[in-house]
């Protein structure tokens, strides 16, 4: 069985490698890992095996040095083996851990201009703190640390390819004339915040099954909640099946939280000119 191996007491770098190679790599899908110390001078490595992030006695993969920085082994896999689709969809987590390997701490690079305090929310949240509760809960347990990241990954992947897919939700959404109001039925988690920062759109009518609501961007000051799209709701709707959140940015018939069981009499479209009007 074709074999990858890595160092013991793996760090982010070592085991998104060996995710990039089972995920990406031809033929590796079922490889065997292995960790070995990291001054392993790779005896009984066999054709087809890899080590990544060691040198193996010049057998394995380190991460591309340049401008006197060794940069992950993680990005050079990434750039060698991942499709160009999928790299987008990696990108940020490529870009952190990259960081994280080169410079110590991804925060401090990214940000060094912020309040410790906040770099250290930022950092005791992010990735890599996830990465060491893991290591906390499993001590010196290499497999079940790396069992717990890889699917963590794999998520990330997953969660990254429906950004991807969320622009294109956002390119099929309905407009106002006004460029202010989109009427979606979303398919992606992600479409609302391609709508928000990227189509410069302030506020959002959803439409999913029987769900029908209005939610705001994080910086829109008006209600969603507003006594004037209160009023409007009212003529159509028992206004009792409607939530209004107490911070003013979500006014709904059914969410995915709490769904709605039949159809709301409210006409999108008509919300939406009526909400134009309100944020002229």
């Amino acid at each position: 069985m074709t074999v990858i191996y890595t160092h013991i007491n793996p760090d982010l770098d070592a085991l998104a490698s060996v995710w990039t190679i089972k995920t990406f790599a031809k033929g590796y899908e079922r490889a065997e890992v292995k960790f070995r110390s990291n001054d392993w001078d790779g005896a009984g490595m066999e054709e087809g095996d890899m080590a990544v992030d060691m040198d193996a006695s010049g057998k394995g993969i380190k991460g591309d040095s340049a401008e006197g920085l060794t940069h992950s082994c993680f990005a050079t896999l990434v750039s060698k083996y991942v499709p160009k689709n999928d790299m987008g969809a990696i990108f940020n987590l490529v870009a952190f851990i990259d960081a994280q390997d080169t410079y110590g701490s991804a925060v401090k690079h990214f940000l060094p201009g912020l309040a410790s305090e906040i770099q250290n929310i930022l950092s005791f949240s992010g990735i890599n703190a996830v990465f060491r509760a893991i290591q906390s809960m499993n001590h010196r347990k290499d497999y079940k640390v790396m069992n717990s990241m890889l699917e963590i990954f794999s998520g990330m992947l997953k969660a990254g390819r429906a950004r991807q897919r969320a622009v294109v939700d956002a390119e099929n959404a309905e407009i106002s004339s006004c460029g202010n109001v989109a009427i979606i039925s979303p398919k992606e988690y992600g479409t609302n915040a391609v709508l928000f920062d990227e189509k410069g759109v302030r506020v959002i009518i959803y439409v999913d099954g029987f769900n029908l609501g209005i939610i705001r961007k994080d910086t829109e000051t008006l209600s969603m909640s507003d006594h004037r799209i209160v009023e409007f709701v009212n003529s159509y709707d028992n206004i009792e099946e409607w939530f209004a959140h107490p911070s003013g940015f979500l006014f709904c018939r059914g969410s995915r939280k709490s769904p709605a069981n039949s159809l709301s009499k409210v006409y999108p479209q008509k919300l939406m000119e009526l909400i134009c009007k309100i944020l002229k």
